[in-house]
């Protein structure tokens, strides 16, 4: 980027953070979240850091806070206020050790660290003045941070928090203060939120607990905010005038705060070593989302006072502290290209590609952009600033555009006609919302059918990336799924990118795979709709009784479970022929498909059109030809103790997959869903659960965390 284009991209990046910074601040009106004004601001401090001459004294680098709103009293600050550097991983954590190193001249130094929850809520610094030579201190007024200088004046409604006193007693009459001003975190529980929400009109509903606390404080009628569930945790003081009260370490300030009659938050950890703190910060992800308030990260602090003094400020934050704050749930990228991928059952979907970002833990460099009506709705475009976050906590996808920070020349995406691999005109099938490629001998649509049939949860075949695929399609070796097991040994031997341990390694995933279980033969053939689950439910729907059984198929099981440890098994099966599932389908109705609970008429239809071409049928006929048989087991041995309950898993769960818990819960009689309803029973909630967790605690369905869920 050129000097002239970064200044550009700074007075963009200045102008937009502002905004955001004044409407979250200010109006209590959170136009994005959190996570994107901090990645607007990491992308700013990267370009001053680049262009340091660039920095001007108005930046939101420089600053702490925002401009104050014009209603409330604006008054002084005892101290001023910073605020706290932010890191987001494990190496910027031990670069942050090394700097304090440097600082300090001693490269060997160690620190104690004192750890705390980061609440996400309203900072607010409290006054407390001394009557006069006694022990005792008045509640004089409450300020919210504001610009860290100035705050507004929000004492008429702080004072209708209950658990905040408005009297404080000291013990040592020898050091007292002339004032303190304590500070702290104002937040309203996630329940009080859910309470106060159902009895404001739709339009009035607070988006987070955050907001509705920032809301209720400066609420000029105090009467309002009383009734409010509003609470505060304190953490910090500025001690006023010649006497001072000594505390050696930080975690004797929280023990001060607390005995006077603070209300303090008392999940501290004391750490030695950074690896203590990441398991910490680790294990606080895990159960984030069942604690009674919303937490944004791990505040981390040097305990030592006298190193604290040591080490000093930056103009803009103490260098004793950091904010360690999980993942971004959304982030903000630049779109470099806007692409056209084709799927298994042709379906064309416009994809973002973005500049690399970090987003919930994984690099980003793709989002959907889902069809051609929501890059019309959104005006998305080549060069543009736009939000993304992970939908579903799995696909990236573009949920925003920031249109102010658009570059100059940009012009509006010119949705494709033909597809990009074979040139085929698009179709828009009436009252669908994607493009589809109706040519079944697409490149693509092929490849994107072999990859489906070969992947984890179909037959499962190791080896095949999707350069090897290429490679066999492109050189005429195979053309259909089926094809794959008729691959010989000098047909792979020959081709570049196969040596001979690979070639014999790749023969042998594909033998495996030719005894397959019917759930997953049905989900390998791509049918339009038809996900795993509903595949299990269509294997489920197939009487063995009437079939022509292939007794006696030998089959390793492996581990039935792998989470608590059960011995693997190995059992005898039976197996059916490819071609009987066609003779099985096209025996039913589409009536009686759509019967069966869990599948309906649009799945019915989907199966009976698939199953009813010529093509399809031969297909499977090659399959049987190959040598591929499909199993049944004999059935889970284990008990059925989650028999008639059903489940919904969401977020990241810390040790388990969201699959090895999935299948845990099958094996035991449980049902899995993947949305959360007034029949779900459970939901097992990881990191980052998103709309589930919110629609599981609007319908009181019970939580379980991973440790809850193991105990069931």
């Amino acid at each position: 980027m050129s000097r002239e284009d970064a200044q550009k991209r700074i007075d963009r990046l200045k102008k937009e953070i502002w905004k955001f910074n004044h409407a979250y601040f200010i109006e209590d009106n959170e136009e994005v979240s959190e996570d994107v004004r901090d990645s607007l601001k990491q992308e700013l401090i990267a370009l001053e850091k680049e262009y340091p001459d660039l920095i001007t004294p108005d930046s939101p680098t420089q600053r702490v806070g925002a401009p104050l709103d014009g209603r409330l009293p604006k008054v002084n600050h005892l101290s001023n206020k910073e605020s706290l550097q932010d890191i987001f991983t494990f190496p910027e954590l031990e670069d942050w050790i090394d700097q304090m190193r440097r600082s300090l001249g001693k490269p060997n130094e160690t620190f104690e660290l004192l750890s705390e929850y980061k609440i996400d809520g309203l900072n607010v610094s409290l006054v407390y003045k001394r009557l006069d030579d006694s022990n005792e201190y008045k509640f004089i007024r409450a300020l919210t941070r504001g610009d860290g200088v100035q705050g507004e004046d929000i004492s008429h409604t702080i004072k209708t928090i209950e658990s905040i006193p408005l009297t404080l007693i000291l013990k040592d009459k020898d050091a007292l203060p002339d004032a303190l001003e304590i500070y702290g975190e104002v937040y309203m529980p996630r329940q009080s939120l859910e309470k106060m929400n159902k009895n404001l009109p739709e339009a009035e509903h607070f988006a987070n607990p955050r907001n509705a606390a920032a809301g209720s404080v400066r609420q000029l009628d105090p009467a309002i905010a009383a009734q409010r569930d509003l609470q505060m945790f304190c953490y910090g003081v500025h001690q006023q005038g010649a006497n001072q009260i000594e505390l050696e370490k930080q975690i004797d300030l929280m023990n001060f705060l607390s005995s006077i009659g603070m209300p303090v938050n008392q999940e501290l950890k004391l750490c030695n070593n950074l690896d203590q703190v990441q398991k910490m910060y680790e294990s606080l992800q895990e159960k984030r989302h069942a604690l009674p308030y919303d937490i944004d990260g791990v505040v981390i602090k040097v305990n030592n006072k006298r190193k604290q003094r040591d080490l000093g400020s930056t103009a803009k934050a103490p260098r004793w502290a950091r904010a360690y704050k999980f993942p971004a749930e959304q982030k903000t990228a630049q779109i470099l290209d806007i692409q056209l991928q084709i799927g298994r059952t042709g379906a064309v979907t416009p994809v973002a590609i973005l500049s690399p970002t970090q987003l919930a833990g994984t690099t980003v460099t793709r989002a959907t952009l889902h069809n051609e009506d929501e890059i019309i709705r959104q005006d998305v475009r080549i060069g543009d600033t736009a939000i993304v976050q992970k939908a579903g906590d799995i696909i990236p996808e573009v949920v925003e555009v920031l249109k102010d920070l658009r570059p100059d020349g940009t012009e509006a995406f010119r949705y494709p006609s033909h597809c990009p691999s074979c040139s085929s005109e698009l179709v828009r099938p009436d009252g669908e919302a994607v493009h589809r490629c109706l040519n079944t001998n697409c490149e693509a649509v092929r490849q994107e059918r072999i990859e489906h049939m070969i992947s984890r949860y179909a037959f499962n075949i190791d080896g095949l990336g999707k350069e090897t695929l290429e490679e066999l399609i492109s050189s005429d070796l195979i053309s259909d799924m089926a094809d794959l097991f008729f691959l010989k040994y000098e047909d792979l031997y020959t081709l570049p990118l196969f040596k001979e341990k690979k070639t014999e390694k790749t023969l042998k995933a594909i033998s495996l795979a030719k005894k397959v279980p019917i759930e997953r033969f049905i989900f390998g053939l791509g049918i339009r709709h038809i996900g795993r689950e509903t595949a299990e439910i269509l294997a489920k729907s197939i009487s063995w009784e009437t079939q022509d059984i292939v007794e006696g198929v030998e089959q390793d099981l492996g581990p039935q479970v792998s989470l608590f440890g059960e011995a693997p098994k190995e059992a005898v099966v039976l197996g059916i022929l490819p071609s009987t599932i066609s003779k099985t389908f096209l025996q039913q109705t589409q009536e009686h498909l759509a019967s069966i609970d869990g599948i309906g008429s649009v799945v019915a239809g989907s199966v009976i059109d698939w199953i009813s071409e010529t093509e399809n049928q031969l297909l499977l006929e090659k399959f049987e030809h190959a040598g591929v048989i499909i199993l049944k087991s004999e059935g889970s041995t284990l008990e059925q103790i989650f028999k008639g309950k059903t489940f919904v898993v969401t977020g990241t769960l810390p040790t388990l997959g969201r699959e090895e818990a999935k299948k845990y819960i099958k094996e035991r009689g449980g049902k899995v869903s993947g949305s959360v309803s007034k029949k779900t029973d459970f939901v097992l909630a990881g990191d980052s659960p998103g709309q589930k967790y919110d629609d599981a605690v609007k319908l009181e369905i019970k939580i379980l965390n991973e440790e809850e869920f193991k105990k069931l």
